[in-house]
């Protein structure tokens, strides 16, 4: 229970300054919080929250280079002990699709960290994901 509260501090806390530069009840910030909701849903093995927030036509592309739909990426799930810290973030809104990037840090289980791009869509009056993409990023070559 401890680590659950630990991450929804932290994640609150990093939401306030990576929204920050987005007018608040902006869809820029209001696509932030549901990207850190989904993060959360992730460390939590929530699929049902994650599972609201990705599209049923979801295509992922894993680390890996492999290629998930919503049945692949919810079948993964499993609470772990990760943090995750994310910032960086960059959204671009075209009526009803959004193009949002950032980066994140995991510590913990995993400790590496990555860049991602998602697209979101917003159907019926709701925002989901509908593509991502992650990539880590290794240290500098020598």
């Amino acid at each position: 229970m401890r680590v659950v509260i630990g991450v929804v501090v932290l994640v609150l806390g990093v939401s306030a300054g990576a929204i920050g530069q987005y007018k608040k009840g902006s869809v820029e910030a209001k696509l932030i919080e549901l990207d850190k909701a989904w993060t959360f849903a992730e460390l939590k093995g929530d699929r049902q929250a994650a599972g609201a927030l990705v599209a049923d036509d979801y295509v992922g592309t894993t680390q890996r280079g492999e290629i998930e739909n919503k049945t692949q990426y919810l079948a993964q799930f499993a609470p772990n002990a990760d943090m995750v810290r994310s910032d960086d973030y960059k959204v671009r809104v075209f009526a009803n699709t959004a193009i949002m990037t950032h980066r994140a840090k995991v510590e913990g289980v995993r400790n590496i960290s990555y860049r991602s791009t998602h697209v979101w869509m917003k159907r019926a009056g709701l925002w989901q994901v509908v593509a991502h993409h992650g990539g880590q990023i290794l240290p500098p070559p020598e």
